[in-house]
Formats: C-alpha cells, structure tokens, sequence
C-alpha cells in the first residue's frame, strides 16, 4: 500500500536525513521544495520520534523509513510486472508459430527464442512467423531463465611485445570458448596478434556488459591508459547490468 500523498515528502526528508543531510536547507534544495515545507516536515519527525533533536533518525525512524520503502517497492514491483505482461515482447521463433499460440520462453545463444513447448516463462504470440522469423510475445507469464556471462578485461601494458603476446595468448585460451572484445587500438593489435578476429569492437565496453547480461562469456582486452579512463563507467555498467560483474586481470 502506498503512504498517503502528505506523507512522501515526509518519507524523503527522513530519507534524506538518513543519507546524512541534517540541514534544511539542503533538503530543500534537494528536494526542490521551500524550506518552511521541510522545516514543517522535520518538526513532524521529531514529534513522532523519527528524529532526535539532532536532526539524526532514531530507531524509530529506521524502522518506519524500511517499512514504507518496502511497502512503495512492492506496490512498483506489482504494478510494473502487471504493465509488462501487456508489453508485446520481440523473440526469435524457434519452430513455426502461429498467431494465439501459447509459447515458451527461453534463452539461446544470447537471445530470446519462443518454442511450443518446453519449460520456462510463457507468452501468448500476437503474429503467424515460420522458424527464425520474428514473433510479438504479449501476456507473458513466469521468470525467463538466464545464464549470465562472465565477463573479463585483460588489461595488457601500454606497449605490445612478444612477452606480453604469450601470456595474453594462454589467458584468452584459458578463459575460451568466449567472445573477445577490443577496446581501442592496442587491444585490437593484441588480439590480432595471437590470431584472434575481435567479435566485438566498437562501444567495446558496453557491449561486453550486453552480451554477458544475455548469458555469452566475454573477454575484454584493453591497454592499462584505455582502461583508466574507463574506470568510472564499470561500476554505473555493474548497476545497469546487474548482476554481471567485470573480473580484471592485469598483465603488465
């Protein structure tokens, strides 16, 4: 059950104070309200017990604050798998399917495929296709199964010699079968250098998260300065593409 309209923004000034911000002005610009609205939001708080007199939230205020996310997440969580049970889903027909056909759901290769029998989610076909054509999936129904990939970066030193070739050679063929990634000019010459074709090459990074999210395993080859510029992207791609994580090995 959501809380009541006058009660959010009470919700997010203890939130916000929770994150540590204890002056109202803050919150207000935080929130983009007045400060009289947080002011009058604070004063409500500690009358309750959900702050102290410090402006610090009580166990109280914890336990209220817990409660009532909890409460906005599962009312979200309802309402979102309710409005993508009515999205039309794109899959690849495994078999010839026609329109009104329960179909099931499954992963292959990194994509979505549809069958007519087997386990896995189920969706209702919204179009006639023929095997390996493209089918609308609606109503779908159930948890789609994926293996997720695992995803490694290769960092290799700035400069390429022999040495280096060798030990990038025995890692990929350790961590094969995979698709191999180049990020940038010296990851490319690398893997071209111990007979590898790149799979992927462009938005090296970002790609190498999509196809392990869609269950490949990926490695990822890059140059120590290419990588270093990079670095604060990994972990807004770890959030976005959750629970894929990148394993870095460093070989210089």
């Amino acid at each position: 059950m959501l809380p009541k309209p006058d009660q959010i923004n009470q919700i997010i000034v203890l939130l916000n104070i929770y994150h540590g911000k204890k002056k109202p002005s803050e919150i207000a610009r935080e929130m983009d309200i007045t400060l009289q609205g947080v002011i009058y939001h604070m004063k409500n708080l500690r009358r309750d017990g959900l702050i102290d007199e410090e402006n610090r939230i009580t166990k109280k205020g914890f336990d209220f604050l817990y409660r009532q996310l909890s409460d906005m997440r599962e009312f979200i969580t309802s309402n979102i798998l309710d409005l993508d049970s009515l999205m039309v889903w794109e899959a690849i027909a495994a078999e010839d399917i026609t329109a009104g056909s329960t179909v099931h759901l499954r992963m292959k290769g990194g994509y979505l495929y549809a069958f007519l029998s087997g386990g896995g989610a189920t969706g209702r076909a919204v179009n006639d296709s023929q095997a390996g054509g493209l089918v609308g999936i609606t109503n779908l129904s159930g948890l789609i199964d994926v293996n997720f990939g695992k995803l490694s970066i290769i960092v290799i030193p700035d400069s390429i010699d022999g040495g280096i070739s060798e030990r990038l050679k025995k890692a990929a063929a350790d961590l094969s079968p995979a698709l191999f990634a180049a990020m940038g000019e010296a990851g490319y010459v690398a893997l071209k250098n111990i007979g590898i074709e790149p799979d992927i090459e462009y938005s090296a990074l970002q790609a190498a998260f999509e196809a392990s999210v869609r269950g490949q395993n990926v490695v990822l080859v890059t140059s120590r300065r290419r990588l270093h510029y990079s670095m604060a992207e990994i972990p807004q791609l770890e959030n976005r593409y959750n629970p894929v994580k990148a394993n870095i090995t460093d070989l210089s």
